[in-house]
This record gives C-alpha cells, sequence and structure tokens, in this order.
C-alpha cells in the first residue's frame, strides 16, 4: 500500500511518495494528528526511519523548502550551490560563469549593466583585474540567480528535468522545470572530487556526476518521470538501454543505483550545458554530504567485489599489472582512459581498435578492463589462447569462454584462425552437410541405368534400375566376378537395348579393364560414383534398398518382382508402364482394354518429376541446414576423413564434388565431404601466426631503409623520371 493511501483524509497532514508533513497549530493538536498517522501507518504494516524523522520542530525542510510557522521559504541548500560560489580567477572561469548567467537571466532586469564589469575582463585587451567593481557584480548576479524570478518554486506537476557535469575536479548539477514553454531553474548542487574520484576516468567522472545529481535532488524526482542531460554521448547507451553485464564495474553500479528512477537520458552539446558546466568548474569545496561518501564507498566496494570475482589467481592478476605496464600498447590506453581520449585522427597503429571501445574501457587497481572482462597485452595472448582452446571446442564455444573473461582487439577473428588451424580439430572435423544435388531426369525411358551389387540370404544379386521409369532387373550372381557381372548386364542389355549411360560404385567389378573394354564395345559411357560416397549413385542405392525389402518378406521373388513393376508411382504410371508403353498383366482380375498399349505423356511427366525433385531439394537443404563448401585446389593438404590420413589434391574430378587425392595410400578419389582443408601455415608456430596478424602491431609498418630509395609514406619506392643528358 502507498504511503499516500495510508495518510488520505486526515487533517493537517501533507504526503508526497514517501515524506509526511505533519503540524498543529498548538502542541495538542499536533500530537493528536501524529498518533493518527502512526495509528494508520501501524494498522497499515508501513515502517517509520526513525534516523530519517524529526518531531516537535518549529520548522522543517520538506520538498525544498523551509516550512515554519511564519510560512514557506526556499531551502538555502538549494542556491548554496551558487551563493557559496568562489570567485573566478581565470577568463575560462569567468566565461563560465558568464555563459551560465546568459542562460538563466532571461528574468534579470538590466542585464548588460550588471554583467559589464565582468564582461569586460573578457576583452584581450584589458589586464585582469578582481577589484571591488567586479565582486559587487559578481555578488549581486549571484543574488539574482538565487531567488524569484530567475529560481522558481517546485512543482511536481510541471515536467522536469536534471542537467549535470564533472570537470577534472569538481560535479556540478541544476534541477530545472518547464513553465510556459521555458525551463527555469529550481535548485542548484555542486560539489569538489574527493582525490578518489579525481582519479577517475572521464566517463566515470560524468557517470558519477548524474548518479549524485539524482540522488541529490531525490526528494524533488522520486516517483517522478524526469530528463537526464549529459554533453557525454556514450553515457546515453551505458546509463540507457545497454546490457549491464557489458559495463564496466563502476559504471554498472552507477547504473544499479539509478534503478529506482524513472527517466529518459539524452546527448546534448557542451555549450548548452553551461549551468552544470559552471557548477562544476566552480564548485563547494568540503560540500561532501554523508550522502555522497555513501555513494562513493558502496561503488568502492562493487568495484571490488566485481575484480576479486573475476576467475583468476592474485598472482597472475600481478603479473598482468606489470606487463599492461611495460606493454607500449596498452600503458598508452590506460594512460588515455585516465586523462581523456583524442580524436581518432590523432592515434596511430593498434591504439585506433582501443578508440572504438573507449566508452567501455576502464582501469581499476593497476587493471585494464573491458566492461568485467580482463584486457590481456600482447605477449600474454598466446597463453591466454591455448587456455580458451584447451577443451577443444569450437569457435562459437571458445568465444563465449573468452567473452566471459578476457578480451583484446581482433580476438575473435583469433580464435577463429586458431580453431580452425588445430590440428587434433581437423582430425576430429565433420563437414556440414553440402545442398543436395539431385539426379538430372533423364530425356527418355532407359537412358541412364544405374547398377550395384547387393547381397541377401547369402547370395549375391546384381541390380540395375533405369534412372527414369524406376524398371528394376535383377540378376542372382555366382561368382561375384567382373566376367560375370558382365555377361548379365549383355542379357539385360539384349532386352531392353543399350543404355547412354550406365552408374556404378567403384567396386572391384566395375573399377576394371573389363569393364571399360566392355562400355567401349557396347558404345555405353561407365561413370563411376565417388568411393565411399554411395548418395551420388542414389537411385540404384534407393532400388536395392526397396527390392531387399520386398524380397525379405515374399514367398515368391519373381511375384514380388511383377508388383513391383505393375505398381503406379507418384506421377501415376507404373514403371512397366514409363518403360514399355503398356501394362502388365498379374495375378489380378483385369479388362482387356487396360492391356492396350498406351505411351504416357512424357512431357507432363517430366515437368511433375522436376517441380517434385525442386521441393524434395528445398526441403532436405531446409531440414540440414546445407551450405556449399568451398572448393579446393590443386596441391591444397586435407585431411581425409575417412582414411584418417592427410593427403594433398592433385586434380579436380570430372563428377561433381569428387577430387583425386594423393596419399599414404597412394592416388585416390575421394568427395568434397570427406575432405576437411589443412590451412597452408600449419607448418608455422602458433606464436609466429598471432604476431604475424596486422591487429597486434604496435605501429605502422615501413618499408625497409635503402640507400639512396626515396619512399612514400605507405612505402612505394618513387622511381625517379629518366632525363635525356644532352
Amino acid at each position: 500500500m502507498m504511503v499516500t493511501e495510508v495518510t488520505a483524509g486526515l487533517a493537517g497532514v501533507v504526503c508526497h511518495m514517501d515524506d509526511i508533513l505533519v503540524w498543529g497549530s498548538t502542541k495538542e493538536e499536533h500530537d493528536m494528528r501524529l498518533h493518527a498517522v502512526l495509528d494508520r501507518a501501524e494498522k497499515a504494516g508501513v515502517t517509520l526511519n526513525m534516523s530519517k524523522s524529526e518531531f516537535g520542530k518549529r520548522a522543517v525542510k520538506f520538498l525544498g523548502f523551509i516550512v515554519s510557522s511564519e510560512g514557506m521559504s526556499p531551502d538555502p541548500d538549494k542556491t548554496s550551490a551558487v551563493q557559496k560560489m568562489k570567485e573566478p580567477s581565470t577568463v575560462s572561469e569567468l566565461r563560465s560563469f558568464l555563459g551560465m548567467v546568459n542562460q538563466l537571466g532571461k528574468f534579470i532586469t538590466n542585464l548588460s549593466e550588471k554583467d559589464k564589469p565582468l564582461r569586460d575582463l573578457l576583452s584581450t585587451k584589458n589586464m585582469w583585474y578582481w577589484g571591488h567593481e567586479q565582486q559587487n557584480a559578481f555578488s549581486s548576479l549571484k543574488e539574482e540567480l538565487s531567488s524569484a524570478p530567475v529560481l522558481q518554486l517546485y512543482d511536481p506537476n510541471k515536467p522536469q528535468k536534471i542537467s549535470a557535469d564533472a570537470s577534472s575536479y569538481g560535479l556540478g548539477a541544476v534541477l530545472l522545470q518547464k513553465d510556459s514553454d521555458v525551463w527555469s531553474p529550481v535548485a542548484y548542487a555542486s560539489r569538489s572530487l574527493t582525490p578518489t574520484e579525481q582519479r577517475y576516468a572521464q566517463l566515470e567522472k560524468e557517470a558519477l556526476a548524474l548518479t549524485w545529481a539524482c540522488e541529490r535532488f531525490s526528494d524533488f524526482i522520486l516517483g517522478l518521470h524526469f530528463e537526464l542531460e549529459t554533453d557525454h554521448k556514450p553515457l546515453v547507451s551505458l546509463l540507457g538501454g545497454q546490457a549491464l553485464d557489458l559495463l564496466p564495474p563502476r559504471i554498472q553500479r552507477f547504473r544499479m543505483r539509478l534503478m529506482r528512477y524513472s527517466y529518459t537520458i539524452r546527448h546534448i552539446p557542451g555549450k548548452s550545458l553551461t549551468t552544470a558546466d559552471t557548477l562544476s568548474r566552480l564548485p563547494l569545496t568540503h560540500s561532501v554530504m554523508p550522502r555522497d561518501n555513501d555513494l562513493m564507498e558502496d561503488t568502492d566496494i562493487y568495484v571490488d567485489a566485481v575484480l576479486e570475482g573475476l576467475p583468476t589467481s592474485s598472482k597472475y592478476l600481478a603479473d598482468l599489472r606489470e606487463q599492461l605496464q611495460s606493454d607500449s600498447v596498452c600503458s598508452r590506453v590506460m594512460k588515455f582512459c585516465a586523462e581523456g581520449w583524442p580524436d581518432r585522427n590523432q592515434l596511430q597503429g593498434v591504439v585506433k581498435h582501443y578508440w572504438l571501445e573507449r566508452a567501455v574501457l576502464s582501469v581499476h587497481n593497476g587493471l585494464l578492463l573491458r566492461g568485467t572482462r580482463l584486457v590481456i597485452p600482447a605477449n600474454m595472448r598466446n597463453a591466454v589462447l591455448d587456455k580458451i582452446h584447451e577443451g577443444h571446442q569450437g569457435v562459437v564455444k571458445c568465444r563465449e569462454r573468452a567473452r566471459q573473461a578476457v578480451w583484446w582487439p581482433g580476438l575473435s577473428n583469433q580464435i577463429s584462425e586458431l580453431v580452425l588451424k588445430c590440428r587434433l580439430c581437423i582430425q576430429e572435423r565433420v563437414n556440414v552437410r553440402e545442398p543436395l544435388m539431385p539426379t538430372r531426369l533423364p530425356e527418355r525411358p532407359w537412358q541412364n541405368l544405374g547398377a550395384d551389387l547387393f547381397t541377401l540370404k547369402d547370395k549375391n544379386y546384381l541390380l540395375v534400375v533405369d534412372y527414369f521409369s524406376r524398371y528394376v532387373e535383377i540378376a542372382q550372381l555366382s561368382p561375384t566376378r567382373s566376367a560375370n557381372v558382365i555377361v548379365h548386364l549383355k542379357s539385360i542389355f539384349a532386352r531392353h537395348g543399350i543404355p547412354e549411360t550406365l552408374i556404378t560404385d567403384n567396386g572391384p567389378q566395375f573399377a576394371c579393364q573389363e569393364m571399360k573394354d566392355f562400355a567401349k564395345d557396347y558404345c555405353f559411357e561407365h561413370v563411376t560414383s565417388s568411393p565411399r560416397y554411395p548418395q551420388s549413385n542414389g537411385e540404384a542405392e534407393r532400388g536395392v534398398q526397396t527390392i531387399k525389402t520386398l524380397l525379405k518378406k515374399a514367398s515368391d521373388p519373381y511375384k514380388a518382382l511383377l508388383a513391383y513393376r505393375t505398381t503406379a508411382l507418384a506421377n501415376g504410371y507404373s514403371p512397366a508402364q514409363l518403360l514399355m508403353g503398356r501394362r502388365l498383366r498379374t495375378t489380378l482380375p483385369m479388362l482387356p482394354e487396360t492391356l492396350e498399349p498406351c505411351l504416357p505423356d512424357f512431357q507432363q511427366i517430366c515437368h511433375s518429376e522436376r517441380e517434385k525433385r525442386l521441393r524434395q531439394t528445398e526441403c532436405f537443404n531446409k531440414r540440414h541446414r546445407t551450405r556449399e563448401l568451398d572448393k579446393l585446389l590443386p596441391g591444397q593438404p586435407v585431411w581425409i576423413t575417412d582414411a584418417e590420413a592427410q593427403g594433398t589434391v592433385t586434380s579436380v574430378h570430372l563428377t561433381p564434388r569428387s577430387y583425386i587425392i594423393s596419399g599414404p595410400q597412394g592416388t585416390i578419389r575421394r568427395n568434397r565431404s570427406h575432405l576437411v582443408p589443412i590451412p597452408q601455415t600449419e607448418t608455422q608456430t602458433k606464436a609466429k601466426q598471432i604476431q604475424s596478424t596486422p591487429i597486434e602491431t604496435v605501429s605502422e609498418p615501413s618499408a625497409p631503409h635503402t640507400p639512396g630509395v626515396v619512399r612514400t609514406r605507405s612505402g612505394r619506392e618513387v622511381i625517379k623520371p629518366k632525363r635525356l643528358d644532352l
């Protein structure tokens, strides 16, 4: 239950969020109303903080006002940042103060006359002199800024925004509210930075300024939605929507402390943030309040806890600190984090890669962090890469391991290179499936045939299938020699004709000289599929599976063959109809008219078959998430997965995705799916590979110096023009 609901209807009580004000004209009336509030709080289970409560006071602070028997007056704390502002000591500080006056002084009458003694000091023609006239003008302007009509009374029903800024030694903030399209100040705040805070990176100082400002003005903004303005653009995402685990520890803690507020953070140019900028440049000294100390201590405790939770030993962290200081690149990056980053075009070499990550880079206890990840210097990276890949996981998993603990520019690419070149990983790697390459449908029956051998019930058989009609012929082999296979092929060809192409595997019965002579004599092309890759002769392999299943279950194998040949396929025609142009008579009763010859519509069949194969190809590719493998070049070393040996590509075979490989077993032929490329630089040591990566160089490479040779900045030799010697 909200506190406003608890106190609703009580006389002499005002409640704003969790702040309650009780008053009475007499002590008895005051006590009676106070008891009424306490009774309701007890019944509602509301707990009051005694350390933050005040009783029986004649004057109290409430919502930025001093409330007393004499009425309401502004709280001096709201304006002390301006009223107690020290005098400017430099032209820069004076210019900043006058910028604030011009921004907020819309309601100051005769402003040009009041600030003239100060404006005269900005001229380069005048010497700096701070006398009574300048002091009176400065004090008068501070009084104008701290009172009406410049300073407005707080109204929670009007839009609110907070502008905050940080200098190298102070914080400044102003709470503004919108009235008639004009943003007017409600309260000011400033304070000096502690010695610890002065060592923060500038990004962290800016985040501290926003967090401190919200907590300083918490009584005004808690429970309301407000705008938060900063001139530091990276903070829009860091304190806005970026994931917490990606933030540096100190920024992470600031973001967590801001979570209780409802705000929209936006970036505005520094020239439009003059009030907060001036307050940060002329901060109040000794203005650190207890809540500010709580913020600093809480942040330091959190950062220390994050560092202690890093998965590494204290000895390693000590070595890391030493190496970071000795590394020329990392030491410069740490210096930039502490003192501020220059423009990118002023940087050279690898430091530019760190510039892109400057918003999430920070230094804590001598360690360089990107978010909560340790930044590793160059000479320690090889050992870290070994630890990342010690489980020999893939690229994705190794990158996930690295994201938990370490970072440096180019880490992701180096992990990918390391995994792809790891010999153990190469030997166990399995290629992804390539997109399905369906067999092209022949233009007519018995044009292309597939043949294969199979064994059933200790008997060997030859199977021949027509790629167009799926018509199957089988013959028992005894023995399974090439001569016997050729005899049965001749018998089949004598019945149905000689095909144009016969596709087989690389079995000894087919990959022999007798088969080559037979193909030449009978004038057909003999094509062999890739060894150990039966998918390339898919029709024959599928035919073997179908026929073996039928013969296992059939009491009469010839009736089973007849049933297969006369059963309609998906296109509506049986294999016999597609091959012979007629239906075969079976044991089923049939009308004589149905047995008359009738040629199928081959054009329609070809069209439907192509669409069917296209759908099958799309389904296969989607189900198996296929992708094309890189083509191999002659001379490229490869790992042969089925032979578990290394070989070298000799040439590309005529059949698709097939290569001739020279290996320990001699010259062999394999499908691309059996070959894993070995990077050409495998013989180099890993250290040399990593050191040769351009991202690791400290400075831009320069061309070697040659006496008498003029070179451009890029290293290209300038060739002098040849002149005639007349």
